[in-house]
């Protein structure tokens, strides 16, 4: 980041500061990560598109959730799934999708979340992008607190259930 500031290089400022959000959240240091996120939220409305939208309103909607915040995660992740709509990239899309199976087993809606999970994987997959193991911290937490709501045999139904479901149904 001081390289990009250095060189007035604006865009890999935003990609340095960013990147020290998500690794800031992956850390636990949850109020660094919401700072260098929210830094260039607006930047990424004006500027960046709807791709630097959706990825740092899911990050911020997995703050929301790591602290509790039912209410302030739902509409972090709603709006991140608005933004990722609009990129047509399934990843960006997946990405939302397993924010808001977070935010809704926050809230103690389990199988929409199972749901959710499951529609995520199936977008991952029809873009040959499963995630990589080093990436798989917030989707593997969600999915044991809501296999362990639901019971296995629960979850896997609505899992499997969301591998089918387009965004229509959803």
């Amino acid at each position: 980041m001081r390289l990009a500031i250095e060189q007035s290089h604006h865009r890999g400022v935003q990609y340095a500061e960013v990147g020290l959000g998500l690794g800031a959240r992956r850390q636990g240091r949850l109020d660094a990560a919401e700072k260098h996120l929210r830094n260039w939220l607006d930047w990424c409305r004006r500027w960046d598109g709807d791709a630097g939208v959706a990825l740092i309103l899911a990050e911020l909607g997995f703050i929301a959730e790591q602290r509790g915040d039912t209410a302030q995660a739902l509409a972090l992740h709603l709006n991140g799934f608005r933004a990722s709509r609009s990129t047509m990239d399934p990843r960006a899309i997946a990405l939302a999708l397993e924010g808001l199976a977070g935010a809704q087993a926050l809230a103690g809606h389990h199988g929409h979340a199972a749901h959710l999970l499951g529609m995520a994987a199936a977008l991952r997959g029809s873009a040959g992008a499963p995630l990589p193991p080093a990436e798989r911290g917030d989707v593997e937490r969600i999915t044991a607190a809501t296999r362990q709501a639901l019971g296995a045999k629960d979850f896997a139904a609505a899992y499997d259930h969301g591998t089918g479901t387009t965004f229509d149904e959803l």
